[in-house]
């Protein structure tokens, strides 16, 4: 989650301040700690059930301790790209004026809800993955600079707490009809589809209703 914020500010800064900054000496280690998360996820969705499927969750466990072993062990090569990436970068010290950050919040806000006019699945993903880019710089700035932003924080804080539900749903289906597991015609995932349908639907009507 820290390098999705740091990811966040960086594009804040690139957007308002014309800088570059590159960010792919992170990318492995976000990503290795990306699959670990994402499995950790799905063991508790699926503890959640009446009866939960035990084997494929022993199975989870065994890939992510495997998982989190090989991190460790790449610890040390992950703070060396870290200090590097530290060294190469240099923020600005002085807040852009109030006009230009409203500026940035509303092009984003429309880039946001642009994504929900398809209606699918794929856009409500990227709807999610840009207001929770937009709330990481929001929650970043100066609680006086806050107060200078139209943004409803409590609105979309309650946004992401449904989002992020629905898409722990749907990417526990969508990993476990991608892996090997006996599971995928079971119960279960009958549930975590029958789940996902109403979360989508709701959402969907929400946010229609809702935008930020």
């Amino acid at each position: 989650m820290d390098i999705k914020k740091i990811k966040a500010v960086f594009s804040f800064s690139e957007n308002v301040y014309k800088e570059k900054y590159n960010t792919a000496t992170l990318k492995p280690l976000f990503n290795k700690a990306g699959k670990i998360r994402e499995i950790q996820i799905i063991i508790q969705l699926l503890g959640l059930f009446p009866h939960p499927p035990e084997k494929l969750i022993v199975q989870l466990k065994k890939k992510e301790n495997s998982l989190t072993q090989q991190f460790i062990k790449c610890g040390s090569r992950y703070v060396r790209q870290i200090k590097k990436f530290r060294k190469s970068v240099c923020l600005p010290k002085i807040l852009p004026n109030k006009i230009t950050i409203n500026k940035y919040f509303k092009k984003e806000k429309k880039k946001a809800n642009k994504k929900l006019k398809n209606k699918n699945r794929k856009d409500l993903h990227r709807y999610r993955a840009k207001i929770k880019n937009l709330m990481y710089v929001y929650n970043v700035l100066p609680k006086k600079t806050q107060k200078e932003i139209e943004l409803n924080e409590a609105e979309i804080n309650k946004q992401q707490e449904k989002l992020g539900d629905w898409h722990d749903t749907y990417s526990t289906i969508k990993f476990l009809s991608h892996e090997n597991f006996p599971v995928k015609t079971v119960e279960n995932t009958v549930q975590l589809k029958e789940q996902e349908k109403r979360q989508f639907k709701a959402l969907l009507k929400n946010l229609t209703n809702n935008p930020i």
